[in-house]
């Protein structure tokens, strides 16, 4: 058995079923630390512009601690806040044989790591990695200098997908050092709920407007800038000039009010905006959409994709979406477009809309492509990388 810590800026929605089936697996004694509550407390997440507690278990099924910080719990500037000294002592005192680390971008998981590096605990360390950025060159530059010094003195470095996997390959971590561990939902819930709500799918689709059976293009989201949802909403004006059908923005954020000004002005018809959905809310919006479109100008993955896949939806997915690569297949399930390219997002959406047979065999491929993509799979790839570093056990 390993005895293994991992290390999480606060509970995360996706990562609760991951942990709990971790935990569950006899070959893992885990410990996951947070350095921050929200999530299962009140906290203004800035992207929906409101308060957010998820409204499914995040803290069941495995051991947990939540790290004292210096600056208190969940302020608004609450990455840069993220100091929790108290974990290294953690890690000197408990003696883990492994440490999970998730991400770069916050003080906590560098001092985890250097209470590793002293007591020279293997760092496993995982992330939403991508190399595309639009950051300034000068933060590209010094991002270039602190990553290769980190990643190599990590043990592992588990990789999500083709991206991902690219992104450790450019810092020249050998192979012999990255395991795959996909990136992934509950695709039980989601299937569950998909099951459930299918001869609800007219009555949904009628409470936000929508009362034939027209195609409804579906943005599942924050509605913010690098999603670029006014995007989408050109493509959609384009397109609704040409077929009948409808959009809809499940979701809110900073660039609700301009969707919402340029409907109005412009007098597009069919688009309605949900507001923000919790996860037990968001199955509902799936089962009303036809299409899943992510436009998106910078996205590490989209984890809405793999959620959509699970209702047998079509995927369109801009080329700096990170889980194109992996789940889109072109031609097959959906469509990748180039993301500066508005045209060619229209003629993408307009193929589906304009062929029902099409979207349906495009949405049964999904369904299968999905299901090669599930915790399972995450749960056996960490196994692997634990097994070959630690030599507890062997890796599945």
């Amino acid at each position: 058995m390993v005895k293994l810590a991992a290390i999480f800026s606060h509970p995360i929605q996706y990562f609760a079923p991951l942990l709990r089936a971790l935990a569950a697996r006899p070959e893992v004694d885990l410990t996951v630390y947070f350095c921050d509550q929200r999530g299962t407390v009140p906290a203004l997440d800035p992207g929906f512009m409101e308060d957010v507690v998820w409204d499914v278990p995040l803290l069941e099924g495995y051991r947990h601690k939540f790290l004292p910080g210096l600056f208190g719990v969940s302020r608004d500037d609450w990455t840069v806040g993220l100091i929790n000294p108290v974990i290294v002592g953690e890690l000197l005192h408990q003696s883990y044989q492994a440490v999970l680390v998730h991400g770069y971008s916050i003080l906590t998981n560098w001092l985890a790591m250097a209470g590793c590096w002293i007591t020279r605990t293997p760092i496993f360390f995982h992330g939403e990695t991508y190399l595309r950025s639009s950051a300034p060159i000068h933060r590209k530059i010094a991002k270039e200098i602190i990553l290769k010094i980190l990643l190599r003195n990590v043990a592992a470095c588990l990789y999500i997908g083709s991206n991902s996997k690219e992104f450790y390959s450019h810092y020249q971590v050998p192979e012999s050092r990255l395991f795959f561990t996909p990136y992934t939902v509950d695709n039980a819930f989601f299937f569950r709920y998909a099951k459930n709500l299918e001869l609800q799918r007219n009555a949904i689709r009628a409470e936000w407007g929508i009362h034939d059976n027209r195609p409804v293009l579906l943005f599942v989201g924050k509605l913010i800038p690098k999603k670029q949802p006014l995007f989408l909403l050109e493509a959609y004006r384009r397109l609704r000039r040409r077929f009948t059908c409808a959009l809809l923005f499940a979701g809110d954020g900073p660039l609700r009010r301009t969707l919402e000004e340029i409907i109005t002005q412009e007098s597009i018809p069919d688009v309605s905006i949900t507001g923000f959905l919790n996860q037990t809310e968001l199955p509902r919006a799936y089962t009303a959409g036809d299409i899943l479109v992510l436009p998106s100008a910078e996205e590490p993955w989209g984890l809405v994709v793999n959620e959509a896949m699970n209702f047998s939806l079509p995927i369109v997915v801009s080329d700096r979406v990170g889980c194109g690569l992996d789940l889109v297949r072109q031609g097959e399930n959906g469509y990748v477009f180039p993301h500066q390219s508005v045209d060619q997002l229209s003629d993408s959406l307009a193929e589906l809309v304009a062929h029902p047979e099409q979207r349906e065999a495009f949405g049964h491929s999904s369904l299968e492509i999905i299901k090669g993509w599930d915790i399972a799979h995450t749960v056996e790839g960490i196994l692997g990388a634990l097994g070959r570093v630690t030599g507890c056990f062997r890796g599945m």
